[in-house]
């Protein structure tokens, strides 16, 4: 595991419970802007994948996933008002 890793790990666990909130909470930021966010934090995430940073690859893959379940929240309310 390469210094690296460790630091781009422990800057993206340290945003995740930032988003719990966000989650938990009534209001969401726009669809678009989640799916945009989980989009490119997955082709980030890809990234780190190929060059074998595995910490980053999961720490990445679980804000993808938040942005995902943003997306699919927002979704749902818009479904609901419609």
């Amino acid at each position: 595991m390469s210094w690296q890793d460790i630091v781009i790990a422990v800057c993206q666990f340290a945003f995740l419970p930032s988003m719990l909130p966000t989650i938990l909470g009534r209001e969401k930021p726009a669809l678009s802007t989640s799916i945009m966010n989980f989009a490119l934090v997955s082709v980030i995430t890809l990234t780190l994948f190929t060059l074998k940073l595995w910490l980053s690859v999961v720490s990445g893959a679980m804000i993808a996933l938040i942005w995902l379940i943003l997306a699919i929240q927002q979704w749902q309310i818009r479904k609901k008002l419609s």
